[in-house]
């Protein structure tokens, strides 16, 4: 069969099977009580005839390069309707999106400026959280509704793999889950600060400040050696933003970096808001690492912690190139919020107005999620989140955290411990113009044929949460199948249930790639590190050719998978500059 046939033969193929797939994603109700399950269909039509991915899709995309412009306009502003059957319009609803890392514009933003980045610059959580995927409409019947679909590859003389791709989405609109917000703000002013990084965070935080939904309390908290209350939190109507504008501009950058003590009176101030606000929320901006004060990282991570258990939650925004990663990203992560980073002005106001619902608006709360597996099979990763295997049950246990809260150091007395600990998967949903994506990598048995994976029930993914608005509590439960194969070029086989979990699986392996080439230059094996690379640039060319235009109609959001490859080569070019 020539190469152009056999390409129409499986985007023929595929279309079927992505119909098959989303009609097998009929969402079941558990009945929380009993744990039994009721099998029940929702919304099977819209599903099935949305999810051809083909060329129906109207979003506008940046057809360049494929550079990823953090400043373009996000999904949430396209019309039309995209691929998998996620409309784009003002009835679509709203994404949702796990805390924790949201972007690797760090990582980014030292390979642009030519500084050979470190693995630990970037996560692949925060890799998979800056893309957005398009998703079935959302079921009416819910808050929350996850898609999960699956996916099988075995090259040729090479193991089997599959992937379980976990999507979150709401019909709901951002007024019908808004709620009450008490948010303090609490700002680096260090000696470091000087410059274009202070006058960055101060053109985000007066965006930020014109865009508050009506009704919040707002508090600033400035550090630098010392610590100081800039304007006490108060419900900031018209007459009341001028004066917050006026205590943002007064913000001097001298003197070093008091970490925990700016952090300790952003919780007092958080704290102090109030029992009236359903949303109580610290965000966090520095540039550096800690200097004054109270400079062990444990015991910031301890504070952060015990502020996010009594209720006031810890959202990070990272300055310039010069702080400290992991600690801001675990702050994030024990804080039950989210993590950015600013690399200049224009970047401040995208992530302090287009991103704000996404820092500050939860839709859910103590998200549970947990799943069967096969006999024999094992799960890999769970990028971004740690898992415990019971039997041929597997549950998602929290966030996967940065290694900050090993160090020696004097964790601050009378933390409680968290009740949810080894129980809740995702202890906040974010509304977000971007719908989140969590993988789960999966190992078959050693001895499976890759035929076996045909009609497979690969996994039953059930989940609950609590909605943030209400306290409600809500439980369902998703099959997840593979129900055909087609064979690859080099001899292998490969599934993938939809153009859309395909592209995702491209996405995910190439965020892996860039890690472990990273790891491999850490450890002097640069040739290691570009072979990697250069077979991550193969994979992602073969994937764009067989896939065709469906893999093509698919990938119209920004960063699309040619700007993965270009991040491919870009890294490759520093390594072999050394």
């Amino acid at each position: 069969m020539n190469t152009t046939l056999r390409n129409r033969v499986l985007r023929s193929l595929g279309a079927a099977l992505t119909v098959t797939a989303f009609a097998a994603c009929a969402d079941m109700a558990v009945d929380s009580g009993s744990g039994s399950s009721a099998y029940k269909a929702a919304e099977t039509d819209a599903q099935a005839t949305g999810g051809g991915g083909t060329s129906n899709y109207q979003g506008s995309a940046d057809a360049s390069s494929g550079g990823f412009n953090p400043n373009a306009p996000g999904p949430g502003n396209q019309t039309g309707t995209a691929p998998g059957g996620a409309a784009k319009s003002e009835d679509s609803g709203i994404g949702l999106k796990p805390g924790g890392a949201q972007d690797i514009a760090f990582f980014r933003a030292k390979v642009s400026a030519k500084q050979l980045p470190k693995a630990a610059d970037m996560t692949l959580e925060g890799y998979l959280n800056e893309h957005d995927t398009a998703l079935p409409p959302a079921a009416k019947d819910r808050v929350v509704s996850l898609h999960a679909l699956g996916a099988a590859f075995q090259p040729a003389g090479g193991k089997p793999e599959a992937v379980i791709q976990i999507g979150l989405n709401s019909h709901k609109k951002l007024e019908d889950v808004q709620t009450s917000l008490a948010l303090t703000v609490v700002i680096d002013r260090s000696g470091s600060m000087n410059g274009s990084k202070m006058s960055d965070v101060k053109a985000g935080l007066h965006e930020m400040v014109k865009q508050l939904p009506k009704g919040t309390s707002l508090g600033l908290v400035s550090f630098s050696s010392d610590v100081k209350t800039d304007y006490a939190p108060k419900v900031i109507g018209p007459d009341d933003a001028p004066f917050v504008h006026k205590a943002i501009d007064a913000l001097v950058a001298n003197g070093g970096t008091n970490i925990h003590g700016g952090m300790q009176e952003g919780q007092k101030l958080c704290f102090g808001s109030g029992k009236g606000f359903q949303n109580k929320r610290i965000l966090f901006l520095s540039d550096g690492v800690a200097t004054a004060g109270n400079t062990s990282a444990a015991a910031i991570v301890s504070l952060v912690k015990a502020s996010a258990a009594e209720g006031c939650s810890v959202s990070t925004v990272g300055v310039g190139f010069d702080f400290d990663v992991k600690l801001m990203t675990e702050m994030a992560q024990v804080g039950n919020g989210t993590a950015w980073f600013v690399q200049n002005a224009d970047h401040a106001k995208t992530v302090f107005v287009q991103d704000l619902e996404t820092m500050l608006l939860p839709v859910a709360e103590k998200l549970w999620m947990k799943f069967s597996i096969g006999q024999g099979w094992k799960v890999q990763d769970i990028p971004g989140f740690e898992w415990v295997t019971e039997g041929n049950t597997v549950t998602i246990t929290g966030t996967k955290k940065a290694t900050q809260t090993t160090e020696p150091g004097n964790p601050d007395p009378g933390t409680k411990p968290d009740p949810n600990v080894g129980k809740v998967a995702m202890p906040t949903l974010f509304a977000s113009k971007k719908n989140g994506i969590v993988m789960v990598r999966l190992q078959p048995p050693a001895e499976i044929k890759p035929e076996a994976f045909q009609g497979l029930l690969l996994s039953t993914v059930q989940y609950g949460y609590s909605i943030a608005k209400t306290g409600t509590q809500e439980s369902f439960s998703v099959p997840v199948q593979v129900p055909g194969l087609f064979a690859i070029p080099d001899g292998g086989m490969a599934y993938f249930a939809s153009p859309i979990v395909r592209r995702t699986f491209v996405i995910l392996n190439t965020g892996i790639d860039l890690i472990d080439a990273c790891k491999l230059v850490e450890a002097g094996q640069k040739e290691a590190a570009v072979a990697v690379l250069d077979a991550a640039i193969k994979r992602v060319d073969t994937h764009l050719v067989d896939g065709a235009v469906d893999l093509q109609a698919v990938d119209g959001y920004a960063p699309k998978l040619n700007d993965g490859k270009a991040l491919l080569l870009q890294l490759k070019s520093l390594i072999q500059a050394q």
